[in-house]
């Protein structure tokens, strides 16, 4: 059990690694993770309200409005009143932030390029099922 512990370490080590230079690589440096998460949401919920956001992050909402201010100030998102309910805002992605998923795409070509290097097509396609398998754990 250690060695598959201390393997799932390097791994997660090396997918930050992977993460924090492609970030250097881009025009998102001024964001933090938890802002990049964040847009990651909210990209995969598409134009969620501050609650909905609030819930998917485990966060407060208080918690999530200053971060979803954040986000605005540097160009990100924009808060749209709800034509339903104008008590509701909802969270649009600007280009600057479309581009992101770009960015993380790049990410994971990396590691399947750093990952797959060593392994022949068996092998690869061994490790391609046993992480589906794992997925489908959660």
């Amino acid at each position: 059990m250690t060695h598959l512990k201390e393997t799932i370490a390097y791994l997660s080590d090396l997918c930050e690694k992977v993460v924090s230079e492609v970030i250097s690589e881009s025009e998102y440096e001024d964001l933090t993770n938890q802002q990049l998460n964040c847009m990651r949401v909210i990209l995969r919920l598409r134009e969620p309200t501050l609650t909905q956001l609030s819930r998917e992050l485990n966060l407060t909402k208080p918690t999530v409005t200053v971060l979803v201010d954040k986000l605005v100030k540097k160009g990100y998102l924009r808060k749209v009143p709800s034509e339903k309910d104008r008590r509701t805002t909802h969270l649009h992605v600007d280009m600057k932030g479309e581009r992101i998923e770009q960015m993380r795409e790049r990410a994971h070509q990396r590691m399947t390029e750093l990952i797959s290097a060593g392994l022949n097509d068996t092998e690869t396609a061994i490790l391609t099922e046993l992480l589906k398998k794992i997925a489908k754990q959660e």
